[in-house]
């Protein structure tokens, strides 16, 4: 499992258009927002995906100024275990 913060910062005119393209996206939540732009956004994903690539796509969202990763972790977990999470 990888899991990351990221701080996104959307011109605030686009700022409920980012919101909405951001919960559409696996793995992506959106904790919290300010009207100036912007917004704290956790990323998670299993040991298949990158973190970096979601990355990637938010940075280059129409509206989107900047997405800076402020966190990350990962641990794999056993697969009998990820089952029962």
């Amino acid at each position: 499992m990888k899991i990351a913060g990221i701080v996104v910062y959307s011109l605030p005119e686009h700022l409920d258009a980012v919101q909405a393209r951001l919960e559409h996206m696996p793995g992506v939540e959106v904790h919290g927002m300010s009207e100036k732009g912007k917004l704290i956004v956790t990323v998670e994903h299993d040991e298949h995906f990158e973190i970096s690539d979601s990355i990637n796509e938010i940075s280059s969202m129409e509206g989107v100024l900047n997405a800076s990763m402020v966190y990350q972790h990962s641990e794999n977990i056993p697969s009998e275990q990820e089952a029962t999470l």
